[in-house]
């Protein structure tokens, strides 16, 4: 090899460690800021999922005579369901809402419906009313397939009535002390804003010392396991039922739903925002 190639190849080679160098720490550099990138998304995605809960009641308000509990489980950071009670005039409002779509594409506009309903709870009325207007209120206003579906019961705390609604959720399970029987309080109408002039009714019920009221989204009924299969409403049911039998508190039947959703579902990862609500009469 002569001296003059002897040389380009050593120049070359240089070239080519030092472009290898500069390779490694561009890389470093771009990995880094990937990194930096990841960890404030995630520091966001927190403050939303933050946000969200707030949305929700800290603890429920304390009623003597009565246990009522609630817990939301988004599927990602942030979701599309919401619970919330209101006590005022010695009526207790019991509402889940499930907005269609997941993480951020439900969770905008849970936030907004969470400000119309707490508005128009401020303005009374019954839940039939109540529907009609926030299905006003929301219709023209949701935009591309958002819905909103709710369900909500409004407890007489005198007479122990409890008047009920639904738009698109799944329907409540009544727990009967008496009989030890559960039963649905089907009510069936179009998810809020869908059609202007959708009636929504409403039906009552006498709820009597140790019944319970229970709400879930329909990420509960159709939680999956690695066959395939759904929890399914039957099961929910009868998870209820035994739950109810054994007297459970209000808290602890909650916590038992959830426990047999989980053990179902297995290692299958959440697919859909999971919220129950449970309301226990003690006398």
């Amino acid at each position: 090899m002569s001296i003059h190639l002897a040389r380009n190849v050593a120049r070359t080679s240089k070239n080519l460690e030092v472009q290898l160098i500069q390779n490694q720490e561009l890389s470093a550099k771009t990995l880094e800021q990937e990194r930096a990138l990841r960890a404030e998304a995630e520091k966001e995605l927190q403050t939303a999922h933050e946000m969200q809960m707030a949305l929700m009641p800290k603890a429920p308000p304390q009623i003597q005579g009565f246990e009522i509990t609630g817990r939301c489980m988004p599927a990602n950071h942030v979701g599309g369901d919401l619970f919330q009670y209101f006590y005022q005039d010695r009526k207790l409002s019991v509402s889940l809402a499930d907005v269609t779509g997941h993480a951020m594409a439900a969770a905008i506009p849970v936030v907004m419906f969470s400000g119309i309903l707490k508005s128009q709870m401020g303005m009374g009325g019954t839940v039939e009313e109540l529907f009609g207007k926030l299905n006003q209120a929301l219709h023209g206003t949701l935009t591309g397939h958002t819905l909103v579906c709710l369900a909500m019961g409004q407890l007489d705390l005198a007479t122990h009535r409890f008047r009920f609604s639904n738009a698109g959720c799944p329907y409540p399970y009544h727990y009967r002390a008496a009989t030890s029987e559960v039963v649905e309080l089907q009510m069936d109408a179009y998810p809020l804003g869908v059609r202007p002039d959708t009636i929504y009714r409403g039906a009552e019920v006498q709820l009597e010392p140790g019944d319970r009221v229970v709400f879930c989204s329909d990420g509960i009924a159709e939680a999956g396991n690695a066959r395939g299969e759904m929890f399914g409403f039957e099961r929910t049911a009868e998870t209820v039922r035994r739950g109810c039998a054994e007297d459970l508190s209000a808290e602890a039947l909650l916590a038992r739903i959830i426990q047999e959703v989980k053990a179902f579902s297995g290692d299958v990862p959440q697919g859909d925002d999971q919220t129950v609500v449970v309301l226990k009469v003690d006398q």
